[in-house]
């Protein structure tokens, strides 16, 4: 009698915790967040093309959306690494070499941002990744002068609005 009367208990406990922890993993208002998002139509887009958005709470969204950040700062750095190895103009190559910096930069203040996003700081990861948006942002206001392959302009646009994205999410945890 004595062990059914525990396992009652174990197993009501069990259940108690179990039910608690789904209250608390709420499906995040991605129509609240992309309203709230620097530019809306991205934001919007961005979530219906992932189907892993669809249903998730607001710390899944959050780590969806920062892997992207990271891969649009990888790709960026990439793109325009690989400007560097091609351009003969020295003036062209300088500048380049100027957003390869701007770029590691960013990669760098988003590993910081990964420590502050995984224990839920989101007070942190958002001043984190602000600091991420400054390179490709400095990069692409010193390509203003030049002309520069449109497709390392239009990464650091993608990378602002992914950012940004991370941003409002991170002002919500």
């Amino acid at each position: 009698m004595a062990a059914y009367l525990t396992n009652r208990v174990l197993m009501s406990s069990l259940m108690f915790f179990v039910m608690t922890g789904s209250l608390n993993a709420q499906v995040a208002d991605i129509k609240a967040i992309c309203g709230k998002a620097k530019n809306q139509s991205f934001c919007t887009s961005y979530m219906k093309s992932n189907p892993k958005t669809s249903g998730a709470d607001l710390q899944t969204l959050a780590n969806i959306t920062f892997g992207s950040a990271q891969t649009s700062a990888s790709e960026g750095f990439r793109k325009i690494q690989s400007l560097v190895k091609t351009a003969t103009n020295p003036t062209m190559k300088k500048a380049y070499t100027s957003c390869v910096q701007h770029y590691k930069s960013a990669i760098s203040s988003l590993n910081d941002a990964k420590q502050s996003l995984a224990s839920g700081d989101g007070k942190g990861l958002n001043i984190k990744v602000s600091a991420a948006m400054e390179g490709p942002s400095t990069c692409e206001q010193d390509m203003a002068d030049f002309k520069v392959d449109p497709s390392a302009v239009k990464n650091s646009g993608d990378f602002q609005n992914i950012c940004g994205i991370v941003l409002v999410i991170s002002n919500m945890m």
